[in-house]
């Protein structure tokens, strides 16, 4: 019983992050599904890295910014690998950022995933995509400002 006591009171005490769900492989062949599953709907998908700074320090703005809005799928697909899902999701956990997917590289092979997202993508980070609910594409290389992310939201609608 106190055994049982005691470990109720160290799981109170761990954060959020620490419990976060690994995220979910990323594969040849699933950018396709994953547009397609949110076909009509805006789609904005966000590649980032553990290793990249700019990544890392708009992750505030991508918490809020998924939370006012609510309708748009957030995407979020990290490069560093299935080894790191986990880390992934523990950093995301921390900043707060709850995409509708969060995916990591399942493969080492990463030109293929690379050439998946978007055949003209040589690998620069950060790369946010949206894509209307009509199909039009929007491109950011670089950490985006809140000024083109409203804007494209309002064009996405």
């Amino acid at each position: 019983m106190r055994r049982a006591a005691v470990l109720l009171w160290l799981a109170m005490l761990v954060p959020a992050w620490a419990q976060a769900e690994a995220a979910e492989p990323l594969r040849v062949g699933d950018m396709a599904k994953i547009r397609a599953s949110f076909k009509g709907r805006p789609l904005l998908l966000h590649i980032w890295s553990l290793t990249c700074a700019p990544c890392l320090a708009e992750m505030p703005q991508w918490a809020e910014r998924i939370r006012k809005n609510p309708g748009v799928a957030f995407v979020f697909i990290n490069t560093d690998g299935a080894r790191q899902s986990a880390a992934a999701a523990r950093r995301l956990a921390l900043y707060g950022v709850k995409p509708a997917r969060s995916m990591v590289y399942a493969d080492d092979f990463v030109e293929r995933l690379q050439y998946d997202i978007a055949p003209d993508w040589l690998g620069e980070l950060p790369r946010t995509q949206g894509l209307s609910g009509q199909g039009a594409s929007w491109v950011v290389l670089g950490p985006v400002s809140d000024a083109q992310f409203s804007q494209w939201v309002a064009s996405a609608r």
